[in-house]
């Protein structure tokens, strides 16, 4: 079952490096507010990572549990991909690591991280560091501008044990 679509359409692709020893998700930020991008995708990461910090599921047991954080440190491999738009409401769950800021960009992206043998995915924060032998970083990012569609990060009035400040959504909007 469907419950919502919305229309959009692709303008632009922006690619860039990313410097060594910079954080993934602040780098990802600061160029969506560089490039001002309202709403778009991220169609591609692809690099190296030295320090791994996801929020991923750590209990089973409830679908209703709030994520929990993994930390990894060495060589990992990372490739991701999500969503861009923007946050309408302030939103902080320290136990996930997970916190957005009204009036900020909003970012929802996935990660898959491979470390000697072990494979994670999970939700970027805060504390994945780009790692590379070069100064000149080959960690390299593709982010989709589109036009037409807007993705608001909302917070519900519904609560829950797990979501006692609310519970976190996209609000998909048809523009024009």
């Amino acid at each position: 079952m469907i419950d919502h679509i919305v229309r959009a359409k692709p303008t632009e692709i922006i690619y860039a490096q990313l410097s060594q020893g910079a954080d993934l998700y602040q780098s990802l930020l600061e160029l969506i507010r560089k490039e001002n991008i309202r709403t778009g995708l991220v169609i591609d990461i692809t690099g190296g990572l030295s320090k791994v910090r996801l929020s991923l599921p750590v209990q089973t047991t409830s679908v209703e549990a709030t994520p929990g954080i993994i930390e990894l440190s060495g060589t990992a491999e990372a490739s991701g991909h999500g969503i861009i738009g923007q946050t309408l409401e302030t939103y902080e769950s320290p136990s996930s690591g997970i916190t957005n800021n009204k009036g900020e960009p909003y970012v929802h992206v996935h990660v898959t991280i491979q470390q000697a043998g072990k494979t994670l995915c999970g939700h970027l924060i805060d504390g994945c560091i780009i790692r590379s032998i070069h100064k000149k970083s080959h960690f390299t990012i593709a982010l989709m501008r589109t036009e037409g569609a807007l993705i608001n990060f909302r917070v519900s009035k519904d609560t829950t044990s797990a979501y006692p400040k609310g519970i976190p959504y996209h609000q998909l909007i048809q523009e024009g």
